[in-house]
């Protein structure tokens, strides 16, 4: 996947002056697609920098941040590691392990405090004012990063809804049960239809060229839920030999918690 167009068009968005104001809220990582090698991230906050997880096209493990309005995402120094199938689930060598001995239960060992001179900095990511924020990453075979972030609050994003991230440098037409919308590059909107109940729903969307020219992205049904939310991201992952634009669609979806005993828990 050539992810160089979108990587060039994030990182001069992200040459925006600095805001002002600093932030406090719940931070989610996660990469468009996990990279070749392992990467091990943190977050730098204030001084401190703090070890963070990022899933591929997963928001479901968020970070108490408290810090700059300008996140500072770096990465830990020393070779690259490619990433190895788990050996997890495989039998031993060694034939059936004996049954484990009692043992003095260890001390816990202290944490370990991180030092700002193990880590090399890898994106740095303007964050909306919202108290849930989402961050997605993506990274270049040849090591150019880049992150964008989009307010994941359920205030402003609800459940029911559909929210279009539009990664690329092409404004965005398009129309879902017969109402249109449009997206600016680099832009992020809610769909104009929220759904109350189960229902099917048809999208079209597509890229408007510079000539005037619509070059078609996706024309499908998604089914719609009241209880679910989704974002869906268009990512322009290159461009073909004759010169069209190459789009990639993927989407994070999330269901809203449900207390135990409640009965909307049938619905889902």
């Amino acid at each position: 996947m050539r992810l160089l167009p979108f990587l060039t068009t994030a990182l001069t968005l992200a040459a925006a002056p600095e805001p002002a104001a600093g932030r406090k809220c719940r931070l989610r990582l996660a990469w468009w697609a996990n990279p070749a090698e392992r990467v091990e991230l943190a977050i730098v906050q204030d001084k401190e920098v703090v070890p963070v997880v990022a899933l591929e096209m997963n928001l479901d493990l968020p970070t108490d941040y408290r810090g700059g309005a300008q996140l500072q995402i770096v990465r830990k120094k020393g070779p690259a590691q490619p990433v190895a199938e788990s050996d997890l689930g495989k039998p031993s060598a060694q034939g059936t392990p004996p049954p484990p001995q009692a043992e003095a239960k260890p001390k816990p060992e202290p944490a370990k405090k991180e030092t700002a001179d193990e880590w090399a900095p890898f994106a740095s990511v303007a964050l909306p004012d919202s108290r849930d924020v989402g961050v997605l990453l993506l990274m270049a075979p040849d090591g150019t990063s880049a992150g964008r972030a989009f307010d994941y609050e359920t205030g402003r994003f609800p459940y029911g809804s559909i929210r279009v991230v539009n990664l690329s440098a092409s404004a965005l037409v398009g129309e879902i049960d017969a109402q249109g919308f449009r997206l600016a590059p680099g832009s992020a909107e809610l769909l104009p239809v929220v759904f109350r109940k189960r229902q099917t729903s048809h999208i079209k969307l597509a890229a408007q060229l510079p000539n005037g020219r619509l070059e078609p992205i996706l024309g499908t049904k998604i089914p719609g839920r009241p209880n679910r939310r989704a974002l869906v991201f268009i990512l322009q992952t290159g461009v073909s030999a004759e010169g069209r634009p190459l789009f990639e669609t993927r989407s994070i979806e999330s269901v809203e918690p449900v207390a135990p005993g409640d009965g909307r828990a049938a619905e889902r």
